[in-house]
């Protein structure tokens, strides 16, 4: 996925709609907008891009071309996508695949013998660098991150699925 990601950063419809989202909704200097720019696009992915499954016993990752072209993709085709147009604009990201426990999460627990296991790696979302590092008690590769959503409707920068028991990144 990370490479897809670094592919399509500057692939020229990636760019192009990523930049169009942000002049449209009124944005004329990046500069004094970074943070407006990370809700258009992240609102854009999350309401915009249908979600749909991959095909029975199969994970499809599309590009972003290809999930801009029919509209739909699942959680991986809409990060994939959300990461290389914030990328494509100069923001740093990385994927974060979580696993968890209870509601919208799989079925699965984990490991019933060893519950302290954690669950298997059912989602993807994003995450772009936002700020400086804080410290404090988020893990170190959330310090200065914030989480991009693209499945739960109405979710926010910022936003991480109640339940996640298991985070594991990979810088972009």
């Amino acid at each position: 996925m990370a490479a897809i990601i670094r592919k399509y950063t500057t692939d020229a419809t990636t760019l192009n709609t990523a930049r169009m989202l942000c002049v449209q909704a009124g944005v004329t200097d990046q500069r004094q907008a970074r943070r407006q720019c990370i809700n258009i696009l992240q609102a854009f992915v999350r309401d915009h891009i249908a979600y749909f499954y991959d095909p029975l016993y199969t994970e499809l990752l599309q590009t972003p071309p290809q999930t801009l072209s029919i509209g739909t993709g699942d959680c991986d085709d809409k990060t994939i996508l959300l990461m290389a147009m914030l990328s494509s604009i100069g923001y740093e990201t990385e994927l974060l695949a979580v696993g968890g426990v209870g509601q919208g999460w799989q079925a699965d627990p984990g490991n019933p013998i060893d519950p302290s296991q954690p669950p298997p790696f059912s989602h993807v979302l994003g995450a772009v660098r936002c700020g400086p590092l804080r410290g404090g008690n988020l893990p170190p590769f959330l310090d200065g991150w914030l989480t991009l959503e693209t499945i739960v409707a109405g979710a926010k920068p910022g936003y991480r699925p109640p339940g996640i028991r298991v985070i594991m990144p990979f810088h972009i």
